[in-house]
């Protein structure tokens, strides 16, 4: 990769491979890893995560991944998450395929915030969408009442004569 950097007021370019900077935390948390199966067995991966040191996971299988940043609300946080496909008998981390972790029990609850919020949005669909419907009916109700009003003005106009013929007479 090769950055171009002008400095100065006589904008000499300079061409160089650049400086990429990792801000580290003074608390140093090790990763936990997980071996993660497939249901039909056929793909395993190793993931690597809860870390603060970009390189953490650097000794292990997992060196030809880069490790993403846990970001909250945008900002990064300082922890660390990596995964790698195994291959064979490749070991994830402390547990090779003799010994595994005990199975990872997921509990995830539902946020009773994010609940509401869904059914808040819902109920302002549903009544957005109805009054798209009674608009387009009392529309559809304007024009049929109008087509009868001038088909019925023109059937009057033929068969009755006017004021005007009646005072004429």
């Amino acid at each position: 990769m090769k950055c171009v950097t002008a400095s100065g007021a006589s904008w000499k370019l300079f061409f160089g491979e650049g400086t990429k900077v990792i801000v580290a935390s003074k608390q140093e948390v090790e990763p936990q890893y997980y071996r993660l199966v497939s249901n039909d067995n056929q793909t395993e991966v190793c993931l690597a995560t809860g870390f603060t040191r970009h390189n953490a996971t650097k000794g292990t299988m997992l060196k030809g991944t880069e490790a993403s940043q846990i970001t909250k609300d945008g900002k990064p946080t300082g922890v660390y998450n990596q995964v790698a496909f195994l291959d064979g008998e490749q070991k994830c981390g402390d547990y090779g395929p003799e010994k595994s972790p005990e199975p990872c029990i997921s509990t995830l609850e539902p946020d009773e915030m994010v609940n509401l919020a869904s059914l808040t949005i819902f109920g302002l669909r549903l009544i957005f969408m109805k009054t798209v419907v009674f608009n387009v009916l009392m529309t559809l109700r304007l024009w049929i009442s109008q087509c009868e009003y001038q088909t019925s003005g023109l059937a009057n106009t033929q068969t009755r004569p006017s004021k005007i013929q009646i005072i004429q007479r």
